[in-house]
């Protein structure tokens, strides 16, 4: 039976790299060397904090089971376009989880147990770039919709069971159109602030209530 996954789609610049910061230690020429994360350790925590708060869900199956959340990450950030990005991203992941797990295992323990340290769960698609709505509803709808011609479920270890996009760009207005239906997954950051405690609460909600109206649909 495939897996039921609660979707994190990730930004970088503006969410986890506030902008304005000139010695974030990232050379966006050539792949980063050192041995420090090159997110700051606010928008670190913030994220860390909503794979926990996610993972921490819980709800009851048509067949009263209970689910725990099931938080992965797709890459939606133009970084996805370069290996070398990808793996800095996912190096940072590790320092930022070893430092912060020498102060509480459950930090460790957490990214861990989300399979979030050695790769990415998937990314959009590195070679379609349009508006950030665009490409993440690309992805969505890859990974969500039936196949039109087959009228067949696409064969799929997965089963997209809630999702957010956490996003410095406002991807419910959109070249003056209005979507409205993004609305109940879009958390759109402060780009000079990155990721807060605050956007996260805003991200347990949208999720909740995703998984709640999936289990209730299933009953």
């Amino acid at each position: 039976m495939p897996n039921l996954v609660d979707v994190i789609l990730l930004d970088i610049d503006g969410v986890l790299l506030p902008f304005g910061d000139t010695d974030n230690g990232y050379n966006n020429e050539t792949s980063s060397t050192q041995d420090s994360c090159l997110f700051p350790d606010d928008t670190m925590h913030a994220l860390t904090m909503l794979l926990q708060k996610m993972s921490n869900l819980t709800f009851n199956t048509i067949s009263n089971q209970v689910q725990n959340g099931n938080p992965v990450l797709v890459l939606s950030s133009t970084w996805r376009a370069r290996p070398e990005f990808i793996r800095d991203i996912l190096n940072s992941f590790q320092i930022y989880a070893d430092k912060k797990g020498l102060e509480d295992a459950s930090i460790l323990q957490i990214w861990k147990q989300t399979n979030c340290l050695d790769s990415f769960f998937d990314k959009t698609d590195p070679t379609y770039h349009s508006t950030r709505h665009d490409e993440i509803m690309k992805w969505v709808n890859a990974n969500t919709t039936s196949n039109e011609l087959t009228n067949e479920k696409r064969t799929k270890s997965f089963i997209v069971r809630s999702w957010i996009a956490l996003d410095d760009e406002d991807i419910v207005a959109v070249e003056g159109q209005q979507h409205k239906e993004m609305l109940e997954h879009a958390v759109q950051t402060n780009s000079s602030i990155g990721l807060t405690i605050e956007d996260v609460a805003l991200g347990i909600e949208l999720i909740k209530k995703q998984i709640s109206r999936y289990h209730e649909g299933s009953k």
